[in-house]
């Protein structure tokens, strides 16, 4: 939700601390001009300097543990420009807290936002779903919702066992990846839970984080007044327990501390991976070269090798030459975008288009999945303090005050309520067989590839069980995003995530050019199951918006309103609100590639002799949480890998 003008201009003006940055080349910027960056012949090159794109590029341009030779000279292309002292990506609050609201002051703003759309959505009745995507340095990590959230054990374990990636892609084995990269700060009394955690749950927490890592990981130390209520009637609505350590494999519930997010508890901004990654250390580095405003456009091969990298700035192409390997890392929408502009992907694509072929591989574009959204919005009884409470000049002054002299209140709020419930805590038993059934009829219809055949034997176990979460509900206390917010009222919208969709769709380019967005099809609800999943799951919000203590806060329904009662409207209504948590992943997915695969378990791409994924294309089926922490994950293993095989380490 954004926050007025005049709250913005308070931000831009006031709460934001000056970044000073430090560099060791005679540039006045830490980033380099593209004609300079041009001139520099590099070890690697990554293609996007966003959330994974930058922890690979530090770790790579690190000094050498072993062995004498000189450091790695490391290259970076971005398309966006740097921001480092911008209050709209600095200031938790002053940016979106529900990823793609049309109200967004980050999301929908061409300056930070590739602002990429689906095509239409047969399953959403011709509906257009907006795709945000970071376009900045730090990508999307600059502009997302800053939740840190770990999967639960067996959506990683599928990984590495069922899908023969080996057990170094099992959740024990990605542990220190998830760690490496975290400086977690211990909840203290000044960081008040949804439920509270004794010293034995706060240690077995702080068991499974990491300390001294360049993201900071902390807790809310400001909560509105409908967070914890709600957190108590989501599990009485739910039945079930909180979870006090949602980190350690089993992510089920609400965490009983609240969700963990990105916020600096010195500063009190957002910590993304241009701040963490890209601080003054790693800018006085002489073999780190950042580019920015330049748009990577082709691979450029001598047969199967990668000798050399097209981009595009102001107008203008350059070629930088790259001698042992290219890292794509420009995100699950980006990534097949520029292979398949390269030559790499699908041949009768390519050749449709007029692209020439390097190498045939069609799967790439292909196993699009993410995380669909229903929204849902109350208003509240007068006095309820939420983020709409920022309309109150008395309240946002005192908070300014507050937030200049100690770095907490609510300009540092994130959400807090995140919480997973099962699908079997929506549904009646006969519900929940007739969706089963419906759901086996319907994939013995399809003709589904090796790959699709174990990701959905292994989803159909996981929700028979019963122990999973199958949709998150999240409450984001302010209004504007479904109906226009009248003068003096506060509200509550929430919100219902899918986690586990059946659907996958893909994303391939439909021109020569790299400036025409890739037609983006996540073919949403086009399964009746995943329909049926995001219908119980909006219901579910009604219930428990009815459930105490939640239920005495609430004044009046409006989106959807309390008279919407037939199957055939909330069928509707369902259709209507759907969008996505912007999460895309999985298009060059890690699995063998009799399976489909597109990269190995060393995230190289089968059949390219030095190219390698290390974002979330290479998720190989979606996770039941948020996505960041798992990518940064997943670039702390790519370099680490990387560095091990090249002698650095």
């Amino acid at each position: 939700m954004a926050l007025s003008a005049a709250i913005l201009s308070i931000l831009a003006a006031q709460l934001v601390p000056s970044i000073s940055c430090s560099h060791a080349r005679a540039s006045t910027s830490p980033t380099l001009s593209a004609a300079e960056f041009a001139s520099y012949d590099f070890d690697v090159l990554v293609l996007g300097g966003g959330t994974a794109g930058m922890v690979v590029a530090n770790r790579l341009s690190a000094p050498r543990t072993s062995g004498s030779s000189p450091p790695l000279r490391v290259g970076v292309i971005e398309a966006g420009p740097y921001r480092p002292e911008d209050p709209l990506i600095n200031v938790p609050t002053a940016g979106n807290l529900l990823g793609n609201a049309n109200v967004g002051t980050l999301i929908g703003n061409p300056m930070y936002d590739w602002c990429f759309e689906s095509v239409p959505q047969a399953g959403l009745d011709g509906a257009v779903v907006q795709y945000p995507r970071g376009k900045v340095l730090g990508g999307s990590s600059a502009i997302n919702s800053m939740v840190w959230q770990r999967g639960s054990k067996a959506d990683y374990d599928i990984w590495g066992t069922d899908l023969g990636n080996g057990e170094e892609w099992t959740f024990e084995e990605l542990l220190p990846f998830f760690t490496r990269s975290e400086n977690w700060i211990t909840p203290s009394a000044s960081t008040p839970g949804l439920f509270g955690l004794t010293a034995a749950q706060t240690r077995g927490l702080a068991g499974v984080h990491g300390l001294g890592g360049p993201v900071e990981i902390t807790y809310n130390n400001f909560l509105t007044d409908l967070d914890v209520p709600a957190a108590h009637a989501l599990v009485a609505a739910a039945n079930i327990p909180p979870n006090p350590n949602p980190d350690d494999g089993i992510d089920l519930s609400m965490p009983a501390q609240g969700v963990a997010r990105t916020v600096d508890p010195l500063t009190g901004l957002r910590s993304y991976s241009a701040s963490a990654y890209f601080g003054r250390e790693a800018q006085s580095r002489e073999n780190l070269f950042v580019t920015t405003n330049a748009v990577a456009s082709k691979i450029v091969f001598e047969g199967r090798r990668a000798t050399a990298v097209e981009f595009q700035s102001d107008g203008k192409t350059y070629t930088v030459n790259v001698t042992k390997e290219v890292v794509l890392a420009a995100g699950s929408l980006k990534t097949p975008q520029i292979l398949e502009l390269s030559g790499v992907g699908n041949r009768t694509l390519l050749e449709k288009i007029g692209v020439p072929v390097v190498l045939d591989l069609p799967e790439i574009g292909e196993n699009l999945q993410d995380h669909p959204v229903t929204l849902s919005d109350f208003t509240l009884k007068p006095g309820v303090v939420t983020l709409d409470t920022l309309a109150n000049s008395t309240f946002t002054s005192a908070q300014q005050v507050h937030f200049e002299s100690t770095k907490t209140g609510v300009f540092t709020y994130t959400v807090a309520d995140i919480g997973t419930i099962t699908l079997q805590s929506m549904t009646t038993p006969s519900e929940f067989e007739a969706m089963r059934a419906t759901l086996d009829e319907n994939l013995a219809k399809k003709s589904l590839t090796p790959l699709q055949k174990i990701q959905y034997q292994h989803l159909k176990d996981l929700v028979d069980k019963g122990d999973e979460g199958w949709v998150e509900i999240v409450v984001v206390p302010s209004g504007g995003v479904l109906s226009p917010p009248h003068p003096g009222k506060n509200y509550l919208t929430g919100v219902a995530i899918q986690l586990h969709a059946f659907g996958q769709g893909s994303v391939h380019i439909n021109s020569t050019s790299i400036h025409d967005p890739p037609a983006i099809d996540p073919r949403i609800a086009d399964l009746a199951w995943d329909f049926d999943v995001l219908y119980y799951g909006t219901k579910f919000i009604r219930k428990w918006a009815q459930t105490e203590p939640l239920a005495g806060l609430v004044d009046e329904m409006i989106t959807p309103p309390a008279s919407l009662h037939k199957h055939a409207d909330w069928v509707k209504y369902v259709k209507s609100v759907v969008r996505t948590t912007n999460h895309p992943l999985g298009t060059t997915a890690m699995a063998p590639r009799n399976l489909g695969g597109v990269v190995d378990p060393k995230m190289k791409i089968y059949g390219l002799a030095n190219v390698r994924v290390a974002d979330a294309s290479v998720i190989p089926l979606t996770t039941g949480v948020a996505i960041q922490s798992t990518v940064y994950a997943i670039a702390e293993k790519a370099a680490d890998i990387m560095r091990k095989e090249w002698g650095l380490d």
